[in-house]
C-alpha cells in the first residue's frame, strides 16, 4: 500500500484547469491516508528535474498530475535514474491517452485508489535517440506514442491553440486544418521486419492505444507485450483523410488499404529533417532510432 507520495503539478494543464481542481484532489489524498510532497512545474521540462528530486526524497511513488505532457517528463525524470520508484498519474490534463489505456481517464477517484492501493505493473518504454531542436543528437522516452510528420504538426497547432475547444475536438480542428495545409513527408523506415520507403501522411509508434484526446490509433497495443505498434499511413487525397478519420476514432482504421501496420521492438526513420514528437510535444528531428525495452517502468495500475 502507498502512504507517501510525491506529487509532480503542471498547474497549467487543461488551460489552467489542472490548477484550479488540485487542492480539492489534494483533500481526497490525505482523507484516504496519504501523505504528499508537491513540486509545481514552472516551464516547458521542469518535470523531469522535479520528479528526479521527488524520487531522492524517499516518497513511494511520484505521481504525474497534469496531462500526457506532464506524465512524458515524469516519466524521463525517474527513466534517468533507473526508475528507483514507481510512478503513476493523476489525469487532470487536456487529452490524459496513456490513462484511456488504463481505463481510468474519466474517474479521479478511481485513480486515487490506484495509487493507494499500490499495485505495480511493468510497463513497455520506448527509447528514442533523435536531433533536438539545437542540432545535438538527444534521447527521450515514452509510454504511449511517439509520431513523425503530419501528426508533429497536429500537435504543434493544439497545443498552440486559443479558443474553447478541448481534447479530441481540439485535436480534431487541428488534424482538419493540417490536412488542407500539409504535405506528406518522403520517409525511409527500417526495422528488424522489413524495410519501407515512399511518401506518407503520417508515422505512429505506440505502446498505448490512444493519441488526440481519445482517438484510437493502435487498437490492438497492449502496454506489456514486448512489442510497440507502428502504423504508417501512405499518402492520402484529403477527401480519403477526412473519410479515414472518424475509423480512426472508433479504432477501424487498420483495414484501410493505405493504413500498414507492422509490431516491432526497433525502428530506424530518415536521413532528412522530419519534425517528430513525442506524448503531445514537438521535440525535434528526424533522423530517429525508437528501441523497445520490455516491461521496464513500475507503473501503479489498477488491479
Amino acid at each position: 500500500m502507498i502512504k507517501n507520495i510525491g506529487i509532480v503539478l503542471n498547474p497549467t494543464a487543461a488551460r489552467g484547469k489542472a490548477g484550479r481542481i488540485f487542492p480539492q484532489l489534494l483533500s481526497i489524498l490525505h482523507e484516504v491516508g496519504i501523505k504528499t510532497l508537491v513540486e509545481i512545474t514552472e516551464r516547458p521540462g521542469h518535470g523531469d528535474m522535479l520528479a528526479a528530486r521527488l524520487a531522492r526524497k524517499g516518497v513511494d511513488a511520484v505521481i504525474s498530475a497534469g496531462g500526457d505532457g506532464t506524465l512524458n517528463e515524469v516519466l524521463n525524470g525517474l527513466a534517468n535514474l533507473n526508475f528507483p520508484v514507481p510512478m503513476g498519474a493523476l489525469g487532470i490534463g487536456t487529452g490524459n491517452d496513456f490513462l484511456k489505456s488504463a481505463g481510468t481517464a474519466k474517474d479521479l477517484l478511481k485513480q486515487v485508489e490506484v495509487i493507494k492501493q499500490g499495485n505495480i505493473k511493468l510497463l513497455d518504454l520506448m527509447r528514442i535517440t533523435y536531433c533536438d531542436f539545437g542540432g545535438n543528437t538527444a534521447v527521450r522516452y515514452s509510454i504511449n506514442d511517439f509520431g513523425v510528420g503530419f501528426p508533429a504538426k497536429v500537435s504543434f497547432r493544439v497545443n498552440n491553440m486559443k479558443g474553447a475547444l478541448k481534447g479530441a475536438w481540439s485535436y480534431a480542428a487541428a488534424v482538419i486544418t493540417e490536412i488542407r495545409l500539409n504535405k506528406p513527408v518522403q520517409l525511409k523506415l527500417e526495422t528488424p521486419e522489413g524495410s519501407f520507403k515512399g511518401f506518407y501522411n503520417m508515422l505512429f509508434a505506440m505502446i498505448g492505444q490512444y493519441v488526440g484526446g481519445g482517438i484510437k490509433k493502435a487498437p490492438m497495443a497492449v502496454v506489456d507485450d514486448g512489442y510497440m505498434d507502428v502504423l504508417f499511413v501512405e499518402q492520402l487525397t484529403r477527401w480519403e483523410t477526412l473519410k479515414l478519420l472518424p475509423k480512426a476514432f472508433k479504432g477501424t482504421h487498420l483495414p484501410h488499404p493505405k493504413v500498414t501496420h507492422i509490431r516491432t521492438r526497433e525502428l530506424s526513420v530518415n536521413d532528412t529533417q522530419e519534425l517528430v514528437y513525442v506524448q503531445g510535444e514537438v521535440i525535434g528531428f528526424t533522423p530517429a532510432h525508437i528501441e523497445l525495452l520490455p516491461q521496464k517502468v513500475p507503473f501503479l495500475w489498477p488491479s
